[in-house]
């Protein structure tokens, strides 16, 4: 998608393989495995999650960023 133009973000859950991958862009959230965008029916959780992303698909200026989040799986 990224050679057509088209700019990604992906959320991880281990920021040590995101880095490996070298991905252009990835989300680094601390919660458990399966539950990628937060805790499930957790609207607002889920919101911060998406919102991190899309802050980061602005800012990201070079490939491989990988961010951490900082949301807190409550």
């Amino acid at each position: 998608m990224e050679k057509a133009g088209i700019a990604t973000v992906s959320l991880c859950l281990s920021k040590e393989i995101a880095e490996q991958l070298n991905i252009p862009r990835a989300l680094y959230n601390r919660f458990p495995f399966g539950s990628p965008v937060g805790q499930p029916n957790n609207k607002q959780q889920q919101h911060q999650v998406l919102q991190a992303a899309l802050q980061l698909l602005e800012e990201a200026e070079e490939g491989g960023t990988v961010r951490e989040s900082g949301i807190k799986y409550k």
